[in-house]
Parts: C-alpha cells; structure tokens; sequence
C-alpha cells in the first residue's frame, strides 16, 4: 500500500513538473525577441506585436523563429524606421497595410469598414441568443398548451372511452 501512494505522489510531481514546464515554456519564448532601445522601444513592440510576418509561416512579426526566414529581418529595419518616421501608431500600421496588404495586420483597424468586424459579430451573437430564447419559450408554452389539452381531453371527452378500450383490446397480443 505504501509502494502505490508513493507512486501516484511521485506521479502526481511529474505531471505537476510537466505542466509548469509547458506554461513557462512560452514564457521563455516570448523573451526571446530581441528589445529595441531608445525612446521609441515600447512602440516598436506594441506595433511588432501587432503585425504578422509575411513569409507565410503565420506568426507575429517580433516573435517569428522561421528558420532563415527570408522577410522578418527586412521588415523589423523597416519597423524601426517607420517607427521613428511616423508620429502615430495608426500611420506605421497604415504603411504596413500598404506596403503588405491589409492582412499583414492582426487586429483590424476601428475606423472605416474594418469597423463592421469589431460590431457585427457581437450583434450576431445576441441576436441568436434572442432567437433561441424566444424559440426555446415557444416550445415549452406549445408543450404546456399539448400537456392540457391531453389532460383536459382525456377528463371532458367520455364518450371516447369505448373507442380506446376498443384501441386496447384489438392491439393486445
């Protein structure tokens, strides 16, 4: 019995250990990304962080470890001078969009049309939400309503009542 509780203890600290590694794991990976210095550092990683790296391989532009990526090291140089370059976060953004297209990007801008994907899909949600809890009271009053009238059909209607013997009778085996 001993032999067993010391087993699932020793189990239980390798599963703890396993799941501390996976969750710091990324940590590490997140503090990999070479820092800019200067005055404008914090901008240059909100807006690196804010782009994707346009090799294809999917991820964010400060964090891509693509292996001899041909295109993140041409676009952090041009990160930096955008960012030194332009006064606002919305312009470098904007160039970006140019320069790469709008998908290059990860969250779409709040102005323009790209301001329908920030509204629609909430107003989509609730409106199902709404959809399926007036469907969903239609269906219980329609059962209720079925429920009565099954129970007051049975009390008000007698003369039925030979029919359904007769019902019975005839389908016994």
């Amino acid at each position: 019995m001993k032999f067993q509780a010391g087993r699932i203890e020793a189990r239980r600290f390798l599963m703890f250990a396993a799941l501390c590694a996976v969750l710091a794991w990324p940590a590490g990976a997140f503090a990999a990304s070479e820092p800019a210095s200067g005055p404008d550092a914090g901008r240059y990683n909100d807006l690196g962080n804010k782009m994707n790296c346009s090799c294809g391989c999917g991820q964010i532009l400060l964090k891509c470890n693509h292996v001899g990526c041909p295109n993140s090291d041409g676009m952090i140089r041009e990160l930096k001078a955008a960012v030194s370059n332009y006064s606002s976060d919305e312009d470098v953004l904007n160039w970006f969009r140019r320069q790469y297209g709008a998908t290059i990007v990860i969250e779409p801008a709040t102005h323009g049309f790209e301001l329908t994907i920030w509204i629609v899909p909430p107003i989509l949600v609730a409106s199902v939400m709404f959809l399926l809890l007036l469907l969903l009271r239609r269906w219980r009053r329609s059962a209720q309503v079925a429920e009565a009238a099954q129970a007051a059909g049975a009390a008000a209607l007698p003369q039925f009542e030979s029919f359904r013997a007769q019902a019975r009778r005839e389908t016994e085996l």
